[in-house]
């Protein structure tokens, strides 16, 4: 369920940074750059109006369908159900949540101007997880920008996504700060699909790390938590470890490999980004951190 919460309360600015039609100006914008851009798989066409982590994921969507032959996944931007940061300062965000008309989960995308005189551009989309709650404020309200060290919650957005990284690092699923999720429950399980297929010639390993290029955006919410999309890398290598074995890469990671050699003469390491919606609770009433999208 996404819900809007309305609210007689006063921002803790001036009012929210953008109306509606401002925003819908933007997001039209915003569409038909990654649009055109997604008929040539063009990444360069994007920069205009989609930052990093946003611009490295879909530039990465492209070699995939390049070597695939598969089509771009769609990435509709309508404005549907929108809130905006009402902050004095700079950055500022856009939050939109697109319903599929196919029936698959929505998608939440965070745009953001960094400075007064910058373009909105998309920096972060994500899918919703099933079963999860977002409860954003009122667009004639507006929330909070919150950025990385953004305090009054039980970990910062940095510190969350640091221990968020050191949780997937760690082999497991959910610990005292995190609630179990689906994303970390589908990463591990590759990872042992992956070792299993290979044990006669090698193993899989999976390590996560944290790209200080990837800036952090997040909104308080109206229940007084932070909902924040935070990307991060993660890299599988392959090592050879059994002498006189073949070891070989499949799927995409074959199809996008260098020289189109699926063979594994010593290593290979395949590298991802990733994004996950993080909801931080406020620190007075605490709880666990838990993750509403990737």
């Amino acid at each position: 369920d996404v819900v809007v919460q309305p609210s007689t309360q006063q921002s803790a600015s001036a009012g929210p940074n953008l109306d509606a039609e401002r925003i819908q100006a933007a997001l039209v914008e915003i569409q038909a750059t990654v649009d055109q851009a997604d008929q040539s798989m063009d990444s360069a066409l994007l920069t205009s109006r989609v930052a990093n982590p946003a611009l490295q994921m879909r530039t990465d969507q492209y070699t995939v369908a390049k070597a695939t032959s598969a089509a771009v996944p769609a990435l509709a931007l309508a404005a549907q159900k929108v809130t905006v940061t009402n902050s004095a300062q700079w950055p500022r965000a856009v939050v939109n949540v697109t319903e599929s008309p196919d029936g698959k989960l929505p998608v939440v995308a965070f745009y953001v101007q960094e400075t007064p005189r910058s373009q909105y551009k998309l920096q972060n989309w994500a899918r919703v997880l099933g079963g999860s709650t977002l409860a954003f404020s009122a667009l004639e309200k507006g929330s909070a920008f919150l950025g990385e060290n953004a305090t009054g919650y039980v970990k910062t957005p940095k510190e969350a996504l640091e221990a968020y990284v050191g949780m997937l690092n760690s082999g497991t699923a959910g610990s005292d700060l995190f609630t179990a999720d689906e994303f970390a429950r589908i990463y591990l399980q590759d990872v042992k699909t992956l070792n299993d297929a290979v044990q006669a010639a090698g193993n899989v390993t999976a390590h996560a790390e944290i790209n200080s290029a990837y800036p952090l955006a997040g909104v308080a919410t109206e229940d007084g938590s932070a909902l924040v999309a935070a990307s991060f890398t993660y890299t599988l290598t392959y090592q050879r470890t059994v002498a006189r074995s073949t070891m070989r890469l499949g799927g995409t990671t074959a199809a996008v490999s260098e020289g189109n050699d699926d063979t594994v003469k010593g290593k290979a390491t395949a590298t991802y980004v990733a994004t996950v919606l993080l909801n931080i609770p406020a620190a007075d009433r605490g709880g666990a951190i838990s993750v509403v999208g990737a």
